[in-house]
């Protein structure tokens, strides 16, 4: 959500005018920080709960063609397992 015009902080009146854009900036700098952050968690979010989501999907799936077959069902569910993990990597990622 951006950030509506002038809702930093004025500068005080007893500030220099470098002084004033310094702080400018430096407020600027700390706003964009925050959206990099934010967009960084949200896309950790996003990542997560596909990841979440499918490996239930596989999950359901593996349990469903496997029909009761234990050597079939450990096969697929090493193949679920290796997904949840390629998934849990990349959410990792953003730590970064």
């Amino acid at each position: 959500m951006p950030a509506p015009k002038n809702s930093l902080a004025t500068t005080p009146e007893s500030f220099s005018r470098p002084e004033g854009r310094a702080l400018t900036r430096q407020q600027n700098a700390q706003v964009a920080r925050g959206l990099v952050v934010a967009t960084r968690v949200q896309a950790a979010g996003h990542v997560a709960a596909t990841g979440m989501q499918m490996t239930a999907m596989l999950s359901r799936e593996a349990a469903f063609l496997a029909d009761g077959d234990p050597q079939t069902a450990a096969r697929l569910n090493f193949i679920v397992d290796s997904f949840a993990d390629h998934a849990a990597w990349e959410v990792r990622q953003f730590r970064g």
